[in-house]
Formats: structure tokens, C-alpha cells, sequence
């Protein structure tokens, strides 16, 4: 089955589980990265909003044998599980007043979105670039939220500065900071009793031969830009008692070590590309290499660059 008529299979038969005047369409998505992906939607009567499911991923899982109707189940069940807002009211996106209390910053790849980056305020970090959303609901289950764009500047009558300054104010609020070790992340999960593999793994972790760090939000979405927080690193490498290196794991989140436990900066770099082509979502992909913070100077650069290092609040220099 080509691509193609798979995407018109899925819209014929999905058309047979939801009521009379459903709307089922799909149409491209450009995502982080540069990432164009197929996205279905599904507009039950009297909604406005739906979660879009991306087909790319389907269509491979069929080329590998698994059976359309196993796929149209998983899609549906997908659906179900992501419908719960039904409708948005968009003219509140109009009040700059109901906006502000949402609007936070995250960090993505400057050089991967160049094309994007020429239609959204933002502000350059490094080789990443911080940029704005609103965040239109957030709990433990899932999110929804609108990118910012150089067009809604204009209609509320803000500037860049404006937007960074309000951000700055929101994100950490929002969006809470989390910094735990690995062994108390990953150690919950074992079961009880614990396997050879989970008593393993809780050896080395509590050995601690290296501490390893987990930098993000609450929420663990968009969590990367953690790394901006006030003191945050600072903190961080006072609970090491070192500098430290910063692994970019997704846009979600870091990993952090102690700076002088880290491998050359080849060698981590090589790495951390091999898991951004195995691991990661290329969606989600961060940067292809670490980063150093000194906690003497208050700086951070590309691990190895030094010539790149920037004050760790320099982005947010001057805004009230």
C-alpha cells in the first residue's frame, strides 16, 4: 500500500466512527527542526480544536507488518485519549490581558530553524535561540499552547523586549523548576521485588561515580530552557560542589555532571549525536553537543569553545 492511499484509507474509514458532520482531514505540519510531518485532525460537531496525529510514524509501523485495522485502533485510541478539549475560545488571543499571564519561553536549535526564526520574535543563546508561546493548558496529561509569532507583536502593539520581559516573569512560574538525580528518578521505578537488573542498576546509580543530574520543568515539556532560570545553574553546581557539563538530552530536558568527570568534548559530542539519531524525536532534538558552566564566572559556552561563553543572564540583560 503506497502512502498515499493509506492517508485516503484512514480518512474513508475513520469517517465510519464519529457522527454526521465530522470533519476528518489531514494536512502538513511543520514542526521543530524543520520537521514536516502529516497531521490528522479530527473536528467533531460543535468542536474547534483537535489533537493532530501524526501519520509518518503509522505508515512506517505499517511497512513493518503490523495490520491497517491494528493502526486504525491505535489511532483512534490516540484520539480518545487527547480530545479532552473540544473547543477553544480564539477570541481571547485578541486581549493581550488574558494573554500575558500565559506567555512563557523555550530553547530551540537556532541554526535548524532558521526559516522559522524569521517569522517569531526571538533572541539568540549560544547556538540555540529562545522563543515564545502561550501556554493554553497545562496538566499532568497533556498540553496545548500557541507559538508567537512577529504578527501577534503587531496586533498588541509589544515589542520583542516587551514579550522577553513578560516571559522572564512567567516561565519559572509556570513551568517550576526540577532537578533530581538519576538514581532518584529511575530507582521508583523498579518493582518490587527488584530484578538483578533493577538491583543492577540501583548499585550503580548509588555508587555515584559520576553524579548524574536531570534538569527540567515540573511538567517535563519544553524543560531545556530550565538551564536560563535564575540561579538555577548556579544551584546546580553548588549541589555538585563543581563546573559543570550539560548534556542537551531533548528540548525537554538536560543532563548535568559534574564538569570535571566529563569526557573530551569530541568524544561527548560524537555521543550525543549518535542518541539524537537513535533516541530522540527529530522533532525534539536540541543540539548535537555539551555544554560548560562555570560557577566562578557565571558562564556558559559550547563545551570546547570557550570564545562562545555568555553570561548565563545575559539574554535577559536590561528588561524591567
Amino acid at each position: 500500500m503506497t502512502y498515499e492511499i493509506f492517508k485516503q484509507q484512514l480518512l474513508n474509514s475513520l469517517q465510519e466512527f464519529f457522527p454526521k458532520g465530522t470533519r476528518v482531514s489531514i494536512q502538513p505540519f511543520f514542526r521543530n527542526n524543520r520537521l514536516l510531518l502529516d497531521g490528522l485532525t479530527v473536528l467533531e460537531p460543535g468542536s474547534n480544536v483537535s489533537p493532530a496525529i501524526y501519520l509518518n510514524h503509522y505508515y512506517d509501523t505499517l511497512q513493518e507488518g503490523i495490520s491497517f485495522s491494528t493502526i486504525l485502533s491505535q489511532i483512534l485510541c490516540y484520539y480518545y485519549e487527547h480530545c479532552s478539549i473540544r473547543t477553544v475560545d480564539t477570541s481571547f488571543f485578541t486581549c493581550f490581558e488574558q494573554i500575558r499571564p500565559r506567555i512563557a519561553y523555550k530553547l530551540i536549535n537556532y541554526q535548524k530553524n532558521r526559516e522559522l526564526l524569521k517569522e517569531v520574535p526571538h533572541f539568540p543563546y549560544l547556538d540555540l535561540a529562545l522563543v515564545f508561546y502561550c501556554l493554553i493548558q497545562e496538566d499532568p496529561d497533556q498540553s496545548a499552547s500557541i507559538l508567537i509569532y512577529y504578527k501577534h507583536l503587531e496586533y498588541w502593539n509589544i515589542s520583542k523586549h516587551d514579550l522577553l520581559a513578560i516571559a522572564a516573569g512567567n516561565t519559572p512560574i509556570l513551568l517550576p523548576l526540577s532537578f533530581h538525580s538519576m538514581a532518584d528518578l529511575i530507582l521508583p521505578m523498579c518493582s518490587l521485588p527488584p530484578s538483578e537488573e533493577c538491583q543492577a542498576a540501583e548499585e550503580f546509580l548509588d555508587s555515584e561515580v559520576i553524579p548524574i543530574y536531570v534538569l527540567t520543568n515540573r511538567q517535563r515539556r519544553n524543560g531545556a530552557c530550565c538551564m536560563l532560570y535564575q540561579n538555577a545553574l548556579q544551584m546546580a553546581a553548588e549541589r555538585l560542589k563543581d563546573n559543570l557539563c550539560i548534556l542537551p538530552s531533548s528540548i525537554h530536558e538536560v543532563i548535568v555532571i559534574p564538569g570535571s568527570a566529563a569526557a573530551a568534548p569530541q568524544e561527548l559530542s560524537q555521543i550525543i549525536q549518535e542518541i539524537n539519531l537513535t533516541e530522540v524525536s527529530p522533532e525534539d532534538v536540541l543540539s548535537g553537543h555539551a555544554y560548560y558552566y562555570n560557577q566562578i564566572s557565571g558562564q556558559l559556552s559550547v563545551y570546547g569553545q570557550s570564545n562562545t561563553q555568555q553570561p548565563i543572564q545575559s539574554i535577559f540583560h536590561g528588561i524591567h
